[in-house]
């Protein structure tokens, strides 16, 4: 991914929510032993969120049910978790607010992997950009579906109910 780094020096000026899908390919024997076990593939992904180009924290977790409903209705979301899983151990609530022509984010800490950037932990994003943004983690996630579906593997996420926020967010609009 290109990665254009945006230095937002003025309040007024809107953020850009950008999405990445990182996907590791792998075989591993599986029942534990080489002599009873059998190859499998194993795939681990991972999604990759940045903001004006910065890279936020790999040890916090997207979690995109909750980036879904934040769409829908306004509130304070656990949108981001440890890496274990367990929101408690790490995780973070977003206060998501809208406006006609736009949505507000403000993230509890910094988001940011590298400690330098400077910026303050309120993000403007429009819906136009929400909706590009969700296009194109569909996108990411048709490719993941389409690799697993080729190595025989499940792919568990509900990529119609993207379309469905987006279909809705488009007719609030209108």
């Amino acid at each position: 991914m290109k990665t254009i780094f945006l230095k937002k020096t003025d309040e007024n000026r809107l953020d850009v929510l950008l999405v990445d899908m990182e996907i590791d390919i792998r075989k591993e024997y599986k029942n534990i032993t080489r002599h009873s076990g059998r190859m499998v593939h194993i795939i681990d992904w991972r999604i990759a969120l940045y903001i004006n180009g910065n890279k936020l924290d790999e040890d916090e977790v997207f979690v995109e049910d909750e980036f879904l409903k934040s769409l829908i209705c306004p509130g304070k979301y656990p949108m981001f978790t440890c890496t274990c899983g367990i929101f408690g151990c790490g995780g973070y609530y977003v206060e998501v607010s809208h406006e006609d022509d736009r949505l507000f984010w403000v993230t509890e800490q910094s988001p940011f992997q590298e400690q330098f950037v400077k910026t303050s932990n309120k993000f403007a994003f429009t819906w136009i950009q929400i909706i590009d943004f969700l296009e194109g983690l569909i996108h990411k996630f048709d490719g993941l579906k389409s690799i697993m579906n080729t190595h025989g593997l499940n792919f568990q996420y509900d990529v119609e109910k993207y379309r469905r926020v987006i279909k809705e967010i488009k007719e609030r609009a209108h």
